[in-house]
């Protein structure tokens, strides 16, 4: 009597039977006998979105160069409790930051306001003149010319004393530039001149960020501007510094202009960093969620079958695949949603599927 040796061909999860060593196999011989272990699952109900990936940098929404206004020597660059102002300093919107030397232009005030007081005498002599004129003209005894003279010169001593006052107030501003104050809430981040500086017009001083609230921006293609919505759009940031650390956000800034030559449009979020985490510069990554649904039906991504002009899932049924054509959705990281094709309590065939044909048989995988 002979006898038989059979070897199983397994090629992933795909075990391959000779015929006739199948169990099952039809009686009469026919058919395709071949049995495939694969993995199942049930589909899942969740919430997905549609997320797209964007890295950059978390920036500062205000830089402000604190600078001089006018020429003088730098006299002290500390706070008024004699706090040094230097990298790192935190200051306050209206707090003091430096002082210039001030004498020359205290000095120039009050030239300019006795200046003040000699034009207002010369207006008040002039318009004591002007009332002689005007009553000498009355009564017959000075001609139409000697009174438009005195006229004339009372509106001369007029325009000088306004002129005057102009450079009080001129003077007066100048003097007030000699102390500087911080136009903002925010962080020395750079200290660029020492106290005994010379400064000319326009020299910095100190550069101030502001870091309470910082900002991402990002671009997304224009094709997606229809489901932007702001205020409600999710957006999360990652911070590199802080690995798996996921800050939540929303989109608070759709710019209004498109980019012409990248098809995209600028948006913005903001993160609050009041305990000061976080710094300008920072590189992160932001996961933009669109496209929400809820409780809607997903499988694994790699289960269904994708093909020209459909997309196909094996469930299984008494041991055989059957092949359903579904309608898919969005997909989300690795879940695919399923709009139609196929039931919450299905079996779906989610590791093998490739090596499947409408009809064959399979069974599950047995996993410890």
């Amino acid at each position: 009597m002979k006898s038989y040796t059979f070897i199983a061909i397994c090629l992933g999860l795909a075990c391959v039977l000779p015929a006739g060593a199948q169990q099952g196999k039809p009686k009469g011989g026919g058919g395709d006998t071949r049995t495939f272990v694969v993995r199942t699952a049930k589909p899942e109900r969740r919430t997905i979105a549609q997320n797209i990936r964007k890295t950059g940098d978390l920036t500062s929404p205000a830089v402000v160069d604190v600078s001089a206004k006018i020429v003088a020597r730098l006299a002290t660059l500390e706070l008024e409790d004699g706090t040094r102002v230097e990298e790192g300093t935190r200051v306050k919107k209206g707090q003091r930051l430096a002082t210039l030397e001030s004498a020359d232009y205290a000095a120039q005030e009050k030239a300019a306001q006795a200046a003040l007081r000699a034009a207002e005498v010369t207006l008040a002599d002039r318009g004591r003149e002007l009332e002689r004129a005007e009553t000498l003209f009355r009564e017959g005894s000075a001609t139409a010319q000697e009174r438009d003279f005195a006229q004339a010169d009372h509106e001369r001593a007029a325009a000088s004393v306004e002129q005057a006052k102009a450079q009080v107030e001129l003077a007066g501003i100048n003097l007030a530039e000699t102390v500087l104050f911080a136009p903002m809430d925010g962080i020395v981040s750079a200290r660029h001149v020492e106290p005994g500086t010379l400064l000319a017009a326009g020299s910095k001083v100190v550069t101030i960020t502001e870091i309470d609230r910082l900002r991402f921006q990002l671009n997304v293609p224009t094709t997606l501007f229809a489901q932007l919505d702001l205020g409600q759009t999710a957006l999360d940031i990652e911070v590199d510094a802080y690995p798996g650390e996921i800050v939540e956000g929303r989109v608070t800034r759709i710019y209004p202009e498109a980019d012409s030559a990248t098809r995209t449009v600028r948006i913005e979020t903001t993160v609050d960093n009041t305990a000061g985490r976080y710094m300008p510069g920072m590189y992160a990554v932001a996961t933009l969620a669109l496209n929400r649904r809820d409780n809607v039906l997903v499988v694994p991504f790699q289960s269904v079958v994708r093909n020209v002009d459909h997309h196909l899932i094996y469930r299984v049924v008494d041991g055989i695949a059957r092949a359903v054509e579904v309608e898919v959705g969005i997909r989300s990281d690795e879940v695919l949603e399923i709009a139609a094709g196929i039931d919450d309590d299905d079996d779906i065939v989610v590791i093998g599927q490739h090596r499947l044909t409408d009809g064959a048989r399979v069974v599950p995988e047995v996993v410890e």
